[in-house]
């Protein structure tokens, strides 16, 4: 059985078929949940850098260091597992900060960093990003992790503007969506929102 099937098989409640014919699979996991799964992984598999993302081993060290962080995996069946994104709860900036500085040092940083959601979607757990941010709140903790990021000039109520990102299903949802500022502190409040970092 090839390390991808066992892979498959231990987290198939998380994931999704993107591909729509069982090649390629993505989905969010728990710090635990990648702990485990790399354990099915041959050692040049979690040491291997592609495209500038962080090797798996990598990702393990800091799912045990930060159990709370979620990670956005993609398993291209037959051939391997990819670590695309981080999601570090809004309480941890600064476990975020300190994950950056480390990966800069090492050219592995992000290609980017934005907040990101857990919401309830026709039944299902989702997790999308907004393209547009236009909140001083947002942008100013962006700023602290990403010295290189560029703040919003305007602020209004409402905090990210459609179209929104679903970052299980890989494509714009089109959904007209906005949220305030008090439904977002009240997802902070809940656990559901997220600094991402996304590797492309």
């Amino acid at each position: 059985m090839h390390f991808t099937e066992k892979v498959l098989e231990t987290l198939r409640g998380q994931l999704v078929d993107v591909s729509g014919n069982g090649a390629t699979y993505k989905g969010v996991i728990s710090a635990q949940q990648l702990v485990e799964v790399a354990k099915f992984l041959p050692k040049e598999e979690l040491e291997v850098v592609v495209n500038s993302i962080p090797p798996i081993k990598d990702f393990v060290e800091l799912a045990k260091r930060e159990p709370s962080t979620l990670f956005l995996v993609n398993v291209l069946m037959d051939e391997c597992v990819i670590v695309e994104g981080m999601l570090i709860p809004w309480d941890k900036v600064e476990f975020a900060k300190a994950v950056i500085r480390e990966l800069k040092k090492r050219h592995l940083h992000p290609d980017e960093i934005y907040p990101a959601v857990e919401l309830e979607a026709e039944g299902k757990r989702t997790f999308i990003a907004p393209l547009i941010v236009e909140c001083k709140l947002v942008g100013s903790l962006l700023k602290e992790i990403d010295e290189d990021f560029e703040e919003s000039e305007e602020e209004g109520d409402s905090m990210f503007v459609a179209p929104w990102y679903d970052i299980l299903d890989d494509m714009l949802t089109g959904k007209e969506y906005k949220l305030t500022h008090k439904e977002f502190e009240e997802l902070v409040t809940k656990g559901k929102a997220y600094i991402m970092f996304w590797w492309d």
